[in-house]
């Protein structure tokens, strides 16, 4: 039997219960652990540029490798399945004027610029749409990040003396364009 985790301690406490592994690691849900890490995900989402989006994505990689780490040796050998980022991005950032008008001044944006970004996320049906493996396919340095984090943690825990079994998730792939676009890309991952 797998368990759903998304931290360390989640996964220490289901090897305590008589997990097998981990079915399901929502990689979104680190993202929420700390203000720093909400703050990084949303600075990358307002970005406008490549250049911008990579410097709050390298904020947040030592926070995912590090979870990563701490998960892989919870499990000690136990397979883990590591969904790649899946919801749509309006989730991660603030709806209100006061809350963006927050973000803002916390991330050193222009309010407009907040504002008119996060209208712009808006879809009438997030569940079809702008999210998954079409996040990553559209932003690629979001599934480098992620995967590099996996890897370089897999690879530190192994050095450590502690096996381990990671599995990737390329979330919502409706066919099979978007599998090889999405599974040539982790493979050149570095």
């Amino acid at each position: 039997m797998r368990t759903n985790a998304d931290t360390p301690y989640d996964a220490e406490n289901a090897v305590r219960m008589g997990a097998e592994g981990i079915g399901l690691c929502r990689t979104e849900h680190m993202f929420f652990d700390t203000e720093e890490r909400r703050l990084a995900i949303q600075e990358m989402i307002v970005a406008d540029s490549l250049e911008e989006r990579q410097i709050a994505l390298a904020k947040l990689l030592p926070f995912q490798r590090q979870d990563f780490i701490g998960i892989f040796e919870a499990m000690n050998g136990r397979p883990v399945t590591i969904r790649l980022v899946d919801p749509p991005l309006h989730e991660f950032v603030p709806h209100t004027e006061e809350k963006q008008q927050e973000l803002a001044k916390q991330i050193g944006a222009d309010f407009e610029k907040v504002r008119t970004r996060i209208d712009q996320l808006h879809e009438s049906n997030p569940m079809l749409g702008h999210r998954g493996c079409r996040l990553c396919i559209t932003y690629p340095e979001i599934l480098e990040m992620q995967v590099r984090a996996i890897i370089e943690a897999a690879v530190e825990v192994r050095r450590r003396g502690t096996k381990v079994a990671p599995e990737i998730m390329i979330p919502l792939c409706i066919d099979a364009k978007e599998l090889k676009i999405l599974t040539d890309r982790t493979r050149s991952c570095r």
